[in-house]
């Protein structure tokens, strides 16, 4: 695959994380494969891929943010199951 070393490289340092990383860059190139009409020839490649993942990268943290924590009920307190 084109770029793959450069691309992890990328994603290791949004992540921080070898597996996230790697699913990063799995995404990356599933959104490039599906949105490859939208690529003009003659253009950066790299630049491309790398906005995608930026792009993927920033929208899964979003969702990450807006999804409420989740506990289970051994965690919370009498107090905490009552107000709730």
């Amino acid at each position: 695959m084109p770029l793959l070393d450069q691309l992890y490289g990328g994603a290791m340092r949004l992540t921080r994380n070898p597996q996230d990383a790697e699913d990063l860059i799995q995404e990356t190139y599933l959104k490039a494969y599906n949105n490859f009409g939208s690529f003009k020839q003659g253009t950066n490649l790299k630049a491309w891929l790398y906005r995608i993942m930026t792009n993927t990268y920033i929208n899964s943290y979003r969702k990450a943010k807006r999804r409420p924590t989740e506990s289970s009920a051994d965690e919370l307190s009498d107090f905490q199951l009552y107000t709730t």
